[in-house]
């Protein structure tokens, strides 16, 4: 479970979006025994199936054999930042603390395998490649023997836990400060901004 106040409940509306620009994940997989399996793998959207993440690890990686017997969850971490008490307008004791965006996915794996699990492996190139990048060459023996080497599966999202901890709690003036010190600072901390200012606008 993840500790969600309710002024940091997020807004599913705005999961697609966290998802696509934030596509490497945190799969855990608890055991009845021993420690939790842990891998760190990219996760996308599936377009045919709605709630419904696609993904592989190697053959080799005993996850891979472990999440298709229970139980698993994804961890998706988006915009995150420092935020200064200096950029409150608020006076008085602050203290800092770090705002921040993840979505939590809940759920049960099943393999996928053969044409399935080719189309993929398409998707994924296509999606960090660009239309006009480079594709799996179908006649490519190393290609050809990937599907060996991995196992496809499709991680079928029973709960999503969202939460958006973008200084809702604090004043309006209070978040312009924040929204503006982060867009002086730029880089990551922009994109932080821009995250709460969506948050605002919804």
């Amino acid at each position: 479970m993840m500790y969600t106040p309710d002024a940091f409940s997020g807004r599913l509306a705005a999961l697609p979006e966290l998802l696509a620009a934030h596509p490497f994940a945190t799969l855990i997989t608890p055991q009845t025994d021993g420690e939790p399996w842990i891998s760190h793998l990219v996760l996308l959207a599936d377009p045919e199936q709605p709630d419904c993440l696609l993904g592989h690890l190697a053959r080799a990686n005993p996850h891979s054999q472990a999440l298709l017997r229970g139980r698993s969850v994804a961890l998706f971490h988006g915009e995150h930042g420092y935020v200064s008490p200096a950029w409150y307008a608020a006076g008085g004791a602050q203290v800092p603390t770090w705002n921040y965006r993840v979505a939590h996915a809940h759920g049960v794996a099943e393999e996928m395998e053969g044409t399935a699990l080719l189309r993929q492996l398409e998707r994924q190139v296509r999606r960090f490649e660009g239309e006009s990048g480079w594709r799996l060459p179908s006649e490519n023996a190393a290609i050809q023997a990937m599907p060996r080497a991995i196992v496809g599966f499709r991680l079928r999202v029973e709960r999503w836990d969202l939460k958006e901890k973008l200084s809702q709690n604090r004043s309006a003036a209070d978040q312009d400060g924040v929204v503006a010190a982060l867009e002086r600072i730029g880089g990551d901390d922009g994109a932080l901004a821009r995250a709460m200012r969506a948050a605002r606008r919804d």
